[in-house]
């Protein structure tokens, strides 16, 4: 279903009666995504202006660089502002915020980014140190709010010392059109996951194999697809009557399918001697496959309840703890989708809210047991998206969950799907335990 306000905010005349009649009416602008697979100069043509005087500034620079774009000091317009700001540590500081943001902040474009960089506050040993890096947090989520009804983004990228060289895949996924939904986060690069940082090419999945759960429609065929189109070789898992939604993506990449329901017992048996007969492995696990069942939980019988726990969350521990010790392959990727309804909460989703922050637990808990073998273990949270799902929605709750948050629009299904290749991309190794929310900083949950 169309979104009635991106489609005035295209049409110059509606949009101009309505700012004559003073209406109060917010026309977002449809937000800029790239198609097709990635490329390595995906920021050809771009102004992107560096403040601060962190020791990250050069970081940023030759990654951006890197990308294809030009970067400066000063532009009367740019793409984006990319404030350095891990040499701050005082209260006193963060003056430095205000001055560079107060003079520049309208130099930013339509569609364009805001990145902060900043250390791990939680490494922080200083109480002082730590409040004044953690100040970073609350300043990127208010600025996203204020730059969201430009598409503008903002986000923060907190680098741990010693893992500069793994920021560039971030720093260029904060930058580029991939990250149009996602705005006031915070990333941590880290030392967590053992390897070395790999270079950013064409195609960064070429040779992996992926295995996406839920893989027929939606998200799990956006993911499917974006994985794809990066050269990763797909095992796609949904129920029987998924069959054609796949096919059909195997039509277009090379590949196998395996229909059964994740709530069999003997599932995670059937996928992994699936995959030890085609592949011999993996490389990437994505958990993607869930249902809802809404109800009140006064009103919820113990059969919705038990499916959705167990399509959600039971079934995708079974798959990682059956794949993890032998199928999953050195420097893997495991990507669970989550909900910000398991960060924040809904009425009537005890079992779905439950269910997506168990998730989140266990992929915190995760890290340390896969870490030595260079995998990392994240969750994608993705707020109020495009789908057949929310297209069925009574049209109050619909346009409530377009508007809630910074951009002023639902998400596509392509937003989840290009954040999960980023996290199952090679410039991603220095990100683990992390909860991506792609949500457009959304106000309940960001």
């Amino acid at each position: 279903m169309s979104d009635y306000l991106l489609e005035i905010a295209k049409n110059p005349y509606a949009k101009q009666a309505i700012r004559t009649l003073g209406l109060p009416i917010p026309l977002p602008p449809t937000l800029r995504r790239a198609d097709g697979a990635d490329v390595p100069k995906s920021l050809t043509g771009q102004q992107v202006v560096i403040g601060g005087e962190g020791l990250l500034a050069d970081v940023v620079g030759a990654a951006a660089t890197a990308a294809g774009a030009e970067v400066l000091t000063e532009s009367e317009r740019a793409h984006a502002l990319v404030f350095d700001a891990s040499d701050l540590r005082c209260t006193a500081d963060l003056a430095k915020l205000h001055a560079f943001f107060h003079s520049k902040i309208r130099q930013v474009s339509t569609h364009g980014r805001v990145v902060i960089l900043g250390r791990p506050a939680n490494k922080e040993r200083d109480p002082i140190v730590a409040a004044t890096q953690r100040a970073l947090v609350g300043f990127t989520k208010s600025l996203g709010k204020e730059t969201g009804r430009k598409a503008i983004t903002a986000n923060l990228l907190t680098i741990a010392e010693g893992a500069e060289d793994r920021a560039a895949g971030a720093l260029r996924f904060l930058l580029g059109q991939r990250s149009a939904f996602v705005s006031g986060q915070a990333l941590n690069v880290s030392l967590t996951a053992k390897g070395e940082a790999t270079d950013l090419n064409h195609q960064p999945l070429a040779g992996k194999v992926a295995l996406i759960t839920g893989a027929a429609r939606g998200i799990g065929a956006a993911i499917a697809t974006r994985l794809g189109q990066e050269g990763a070789t797909l095992i796609l898992v949904d129920r029987p009557e998924g069959q054609e939604g796949m096919g059909a993506l195997l039509d277009a990449f090379e590949g196998t399918s395996l229909a059964l329901d994740l709530t069999d017992a003997d599932a995670a048996e059937r996928i992994s001697a699936h995959i030890s007969e085609t592949t011999g492995g993996v490389d990437i696990l994505i958990n993607n496959a869930g249902v809802t069942r809404d109800r009140t939980i006064a009103k919820m019988s113990a059969d919705w309840w038990n499916l959705c726990l167990g399509v959600n969350l039971e079934a995708a521990i079974g798959l990682t703890e059956t794949l993890r010790p032998k199928l999953l392959r050195k420097n893997g990727r495991i990507v669970h989708i989550s909900s910000i309804g398991g960060i924040a909460g809904n009425p009537g989703q005890t079992n779905y809210g439950a269910s997506k922050a168990g998730l989140i637990g266990y992929a915190e808990a995760l890290v340390g047991k896969v870490s030595r073998r260079g995998v990392t273990v994240n969750c994608v949270a993705p707020g109020f998206i495009e789908t057949a799902m929310t297209a069925a929605m009574p049209a109050v709750p619909r346009e409530a969950g377009r508007r809630l948050n910074a951009l002023s629009q639902g998400g596509q299904a392509q937003d989840i799907a290009d954040a999960v290749a980023f996290l199952a991309s090679p410039g991603a190794h220095g990100i683990t335990g992390h909860t991506l929310r792609v949500c457009g900083l959304h106000l309940a949950g960001a």
